[in-house]
């Protein structure tokens, strides 16, 4: 190395040191070197759930396929968090009365201030619950029904208003801010009922009392739960399942977390895994030294490798249904993670897997421009994606010393600056003959020009992102169908950057959101150019606090149409832990 490059990297390495520790956010433990961000903390630990099984323990009993009664289970208490709250509803205790009791019938009650709304109602059940006899609640605390026979089973209520049962004698406390969701497993989950946790964790479908105001008729129909059954814990305030009796399928990262709120939970996004996400997820954690779970996401994904080398574009953990789609710059990411963990961990397990994908991607590529295409079903060359693929095929040649992928990375290298660069405007088109203003193909494009040594051109490209710029922005709950969002809000105003320019063409109603992946990317962009970027680090920090479990939502706004969605998302979150970690840990130059 010569005098003058070394110089040049050690100045690069302060440079960037110091800009990266001026950010917000940022603590330098006292006595040590490191450099800590709790954003960037809370960010590993979200990645770190969206791979890993939910953390509370819940289980159901075991029922037949084509059994439709009554389905109960069990929350291990011990493991929600230390002393959850109960909800005390009114209740009412009594002895336990034997069937044909005959005798006195008393107990107290708890959990009702206005008494007079409530009376005891004692019935004896034996086809139905004829009504016996009433008592009232006493200041005391106290109810007696005075001396009662009966024929059958004794059933003691708690009725409000003369005509609704609220509860029954000696019913278990149940847990105030959790509660499970029943639902039947397909292809997707279908919710068909939620059901209260009791205090010692038991819970169970039920049918509602037929009554009103006389004899107990029985009971509404248990909801319908036939076929495979599943258990969610839910905690209520927010939606968010926090427990599950689902065995995922696939060991691969969930790409979102769907609040239980939303309309679009039903449909299986939350457990769909795309493999650009797995990439991501693979490099944050081979960034934190965590080999087993870089390792497991690449295990599965070397299991689902097609014969001709590629991946399909996305996988849903709990069925293993697959999006068919080959998308190459999704594939090029997945190829660099293997590269990555190499690298990282010196281990050549996944060279094999990585050099499969490669060999496939140079099938794509164009003979005449070098520009690989955007996949088999395609006629379009997307820059992105060609980005993605240089630096892939680069590092996978510098680690097999194989001219074939450094031959292969060169010429997409060329197309990029031939093919794809806009002489006119300086700066990357969307893709080839496609003329359309895309925020990646400028932000990552110039990652890719500081790179290869083309400052010049990141100048004006690196310009040019100005047009995407969304200042003073914000984040509510909105019903809207189309934007919808009952989960996360801020009260910051926010700045960041949207996907595309609105055009004549694919984005006539291009969102004016503020895309927190996009926006990532420019901050590792301007980090890696001495640009200061501390107000933008600031407002991706304002959306994430919005998540209290670490998560970054993938826009402030929703705009369904265009697949943004305020749910936090493993892009994001991925984008700003490596950013804030280690900004050239993606494409280092």
């Amino acid at each position: 190395m010569g005098r003058k490059l070394l110089l040049k990297r050690v100045c690069l390495v302060l440079a960037m040191t110091v800009l990266v520790q001026g950010l917000p956010g940022f603590t330098k433990q006292s006595g040590a070197a490191t450099v800590v961000n709790t954003h960037a903390t809370s960010a590993l630990t979200w990645l770190n759930k969206q791979l890993d099984p939910a953390g509370v323990q819940v289980s159901l009993n075991t029922y037949p396929s084509n059994y439709t009664g009554l389905v109960e289970g069990t929350v291990q208490i011990a493991s929600l968090p230390v002393n959850p709250a109960l909800q005390y509803n009114p209740n009412i205790k009594s002895s336990v009365y034997d069937n044909k009791y005959s005798g006195i019938v008393s107990g107290t009650f708890t959990g009702i201030t206005d008494r007079n709304a409530y009376s005891v109602y004692v019935f004896d059940q034996t086809d139905i619950g004829y009504k016996k006899t009433t008592a009232t609640l006493n200041a005391n605390g106290t109810w007696s029904a005075g001396s009662v026979v009966f024929n059958g089973k004794p059933v003691i209520a708690l009725v409000k208003g003369g005509n609704e049962i609220v509860g029954f004698a000696n019913d278990a406390q149940t847990l105030s801010e959790y509660e499970v969701l029943i639902s039947v497993k397909s292809d997707t989950l279908y919710p068909k009922a939620t059901v209260q946790i009791k205090e010692d964790g038991k819970f169970a479908t039920k049918g509602n009392p037929i009554f009103t105001g006389g004899d107990l008729l029985g009971y509404t129909a248990i909801p319908e739960v036939v076929g495979s059954r599943v258990a969610q814990v839910i905690h209520k305030s927010d939606a968010k399942v926090v427990g599950t009796t689902v065995e995922p399928t696939l060991k691969l990262i969930r790409s979102y977390y769907v609040p239980q709120n939303d309309p679009a939970s039903s449909l299986g996004i939350g457990d769909r895994s795309w493999i650009y996400d797995d990439a991501l997820g693979v490099i944050s954690f081979g960034l934190a030294g965590d080999k087993t779970r870089a390792a497991t996401i690449l295990a599965s994904l070397a299991g689902l490798q097609n014969a001709d080398g590629s991946l399909y574009f996305s996988y849903n953990t709990v069925t293993g249904e697959v999006d068919d789609k080959k998308r190459s710059g999704s594939i090029a990411w997945v190829g660099y993670a293997a590269t990555q963990f190499e690298k990282k961990f010196n281990d050549t397990t996944y060279r094999n897997f990585a050099v499969r994908i490669a060999d496939y991607l140079i099938t794509l590529q164009d003979p005449t421009t070098g520009s690989i295409k955007g996949g088999p079903d395609a006629n379009w060359y997307s820059t992105e994606h060609n980005v993605d693929s240089y630096f892939f095929l680069r590092d996978l040649g510098k680690l097999t010393n194989d001219t074939k992928y450094v031959n292969a990375a060169n010429l997409v290298k060329n197309a990029l600056l031939q093919s794809h660069w806009n002489v006119t405007q300086q700066r990357f088109n969307q893709g080839i003959n496609d003329t359309a203003g895309s925020l990646d193909a400028n932000s990552w494009g110039s990652i890719f020009l500081e790179a290869i040594g083309r400052h010049d051109l990141a100048v004006s490209a690196t310009a040019y992102l100005n047009n995407f710029k969304v200042n003073n922005a914000t984040m509510a709950l909105n019903t809207d169908p189309n934007a919808y969002n009952n989960t996360y809000q801020s009260t910051k105003l926010v700045s960041g950057y949207k996907p595309y320019m609105v055009d004549s063409g694919d984005f006539v109603n291009a969102p004016s959101v503020v895309w927190t992946e996009g926006t990532w990317g420019v901050i590792n962009l301007f980090l890696r150019q001495g640009t200061n970027a501390q107000a933008l680090t600031q407002s991706m920090y304002d959306l994430q606090d919005a998540d209290v479990a670490g998560g970054l939502v993938y826009s402030n706004v929703g705009a369904n149409s265009y697949d943004f969605h305020v749910w936090p998302s493993v892009a994001a979150t991925a984008w700003q832990y490596l950013t804030l970690t280690s900004p050239t840990s993606i494409w280092e130059p």
